[in-house]
């Protein structure tokens, strides 16, 4: 026995024969329950409804509203399993500002599935920002690739900044490479919920976003720059090898902003890529790198020492710049450069260490006290005096 034969029975006055009511007659209690009845009568209706079809569309839609979840969830399941006729309704419900309807609305669309995409895309040119939002994620979770482009894709300029950012998401969850352009585009966006929206997003459709955010470090706007540059970051170890490959790049800005990322990724391959940077042409660029490189810590030492032994004046000093960033890890090497044979280098080596001031340095730093060049002395001596004072002790 269905529901609607059980809700009948329920109804029957018990006087057997003498009973004649009509099936009309059930119809219309089935109406009255759903719309007056107390919750189980309203729950019984709404099962019974399921048997009784489009007719009850538009009560089951306003059943969406009701305050027990029981009965907006049984209305949900029942509206989705109505179909195509449904989904008018629906979508007028999404109207409603109250979550707890709206998410009920979306899943009795996504219970209708394919009768319900058309309908869909069209109404994301509606009127009403509620409805544009309630659609586009219903098209996104629905994963709807035939509305990627150019449906969704236009929305990402809607003017209320809520369907931009659900646009966003819904085109992270379809994945289609087509729209990683007009998602790059969106990292402009003055509202940063929707930069970020599309930040994920690009994560999420994987490694054909990373060139054009690549391209993106370029940009004049620095809230692109700067999301474009987190966004890459979250690929790791995906976006290293086009990112070593763009400290190349002809353009400063790219350069800089990849240096700047792989410093946020911190991957051992890309040391010596950018310990190749330090001569730059552009200071924003060795200072990206500089950086970077200060960021690898002690893993990048060993790449920096011949820029700092042998490089020219300003590789070299950017070299000495990320030593001293990374700090203690740098200076059991530059210790054992202060018996290098050259003397400008123990020079450096001696002053370095005064700037880290590591207390085991000091005893090392002593030993070349009576080095035979006077300037390595006099660095000497003033590092030792620099890393008493920072660690407040005296000595001889």
């Amino acid at each position: 026995m269905g529901f609607f034969s059980r809700f009948r029975a329920r109804k029957d006055t018990g006087e057997g024969s003498g009973n004649t009511r009509s099936p009309d007659d059930y119809v219309r209690d089935v109406l009255s329950a759903l719309t007056y009845g107390d919750v189980d009568a309203r729950w019984a209706a709404i099962r019974a409804v399921g048997e009784l079809g489009e007719g009850f569309i538009e009560p089951l839609a306003r059943a969406l509203h009701d305050e027990h979840w029981v009965i907006r969830r049984g209305a949900s399941n029942t509206l989705g399993g109505i179909g195509a006729h449904a989904v008018g309704p629906l979508i007028r419900s999404l109207t409603d500002e109250d979550e707890d309807v709206r998410v009920e609305v979306i899943r009795a669309l996504l219970l209708i599935r394919d009768p319900a995409k058309a309908p869909l895309t069209e109404a994301i040119r509606d009127p009403d920002p509620l409805v544009r939002r309630g659609v586009i994620e219903t098209l996104g979770r629905m994963k709807v690739a035939e509305a990627v482009h150019p449906s969704l894709t236009s929305v990402l300029a809607d003017e209320d900044p809520w369907v931009r950012q659900e646009a966003a998401v819904a085109l992270g969850r379809i994945g289609d490479p087509v729209a990683v352009e007009p998602l790059v585009a969106l990292l402009k966006d003055s509202f940063g919920f929707v930069r970020m929206a599309a930040a994920t997003s690009l994560t999420s459709i994987g490694d054909a976003a990373i060139p054009p955010l690549i391209r993106s470090l370029s940009n004049g706007n620095s809230d692109l720059q700067r999301t474009a540059a987190l966004t890459l970051a979250s690929f790791r170890a995906l976006a290293v090898q086009p990112l070593i490959a763009a400290l190349a790049d002809a353009n400063p800005s790219v350069r800089a902003g990849a240096a700047g990322v792989l410093g946020q990724v911190r991957d051992p391959t890309s040391v010596q890529p950018l310990v190749g940077l330090l001569g730059d042409p552009e200071r924003a660029v060795r200072r990206e790198a500089v950086n970077a490189l200060s960021d690898m810590g002690g893993g990048a030492v060993q790449a920096l020492i011949p820029v700092f032994q042998e490089g020219g004046p300003i590789p070299r000093n950017s070299a000495m710049e990320a030593l001293w960033m990374i700090g203690t890890p740098a200076a059991p090497t530059l210790t054992s450069m202060l018996k290098d044979t050259r003397i400008d280098v123990r020079r450096r080596a001696a002053l370095l260490l005064g700037e880290i001031a590591d207390k085991a340095s000091i005893e090392p730093l002593r030993g070349v006290l009576t080095d035979s060049d006077t300037g390595v002395r006099r660095e000497a001596f003033e590092a030792i005096e620099m890393i008493k004072r920072r660690e407040g002790f005296s000595g001889a």
